[in-house]
């Protein structure tokens, strides 16, 4: 299960179900979070308010980092294809979908892992880890109030997760340019974390995203 899903860019950075073929380590599902926007936003980021072009077809395969040297590519077709057999075989089992939720996030296939993290969600509602995730991969779909709609739920059950609070404060400030909500979560996380080492890089953003508006005039 992934710790925390935060939204790609500048900072931060399951199961070996297939014997023989995919390990821990290779599909990055335990302790996996992703890497963290401060410094700018991911160059793939959709419009606000926009809806993004549909994701490439799974039959790409996976990201090859962390393979051994010489470790054949990964058919992602299969994986999913796996999953989905597990989950159907499964239907009371939240970690399956967990799994292929993540899975088809890191291929980029949001609308297909939403779908997923719902069924999640369904079996454990209470799951932040998952429902944190769901947000961020509506942010990434160009629904940024959905994201936010799903952060809320979040914070409502664990006010401390820190990956929900540092997404929250990305979103505000490149998905809505609201800089007010975006300090707001800003002092949240910082009064939880002083040392949390994506402040100092949003606080930066927030700043000059100010500077400009007022730089600009009244809007």
């Amino acid at each position: 299960m992934k710790k925390e899903t935060i939204i790609t860019a500048a900072i931060f950075l399951a199961v070996g179900f297939l014997a023989g073929y995919i390990t821990d380590a290779q599909m990055n599902w335990n302790g996996h979070q992703k890497a963290a926007l401060s410094a700018a936003p991911p160059s793939d980021m959709p419009p606000a308010g926009g809806t993004a072009s549909a994701p490439p077809g799974m039959g790409g395969g996976m990201p090859q980092q962390g393979l051994p040297e010489g470790h054949p590519a990964i058919d992602s077709t299969a994986i999913v294809k796996q999953l989905e057999a597990m989950a159907a075989q499964n239907p009371k089992d939240a970690d399956v979908r967990l799994k292929l939720a993540d899975f088809l996030y890191d291929q980029k296939q949001y609308s297909n892992a939403v779908e997923w993290y719902q069924q999640v969600l369904e079996l454990d509602p209470k799951n932040v880890n998952a429902r944190t995730d769901l947000g961020t991969a509506f942010f990434y779909m160009g629904r940024p109030q959905d994201a936010l709609r799903e952060y809320d739920k979040s914070l409502a059950i664990d006010p401390k997760h820190e990956a929900t609070l540092l997404n929250s404060i990305v979103v505000n400030l490149d998905g809505l340019h609201n800089l007010a909500a975006a300090q707001k979560e800003w002092n949240r996380l910082s009064e939880l974390n002083p040392n949390h080492p994506a402040l100092a890089g949003l606080k930066q953003r927030i700043d000059a995203a100010r500077t400009a508006g007022t730089a600009a005039g009244p809007q």
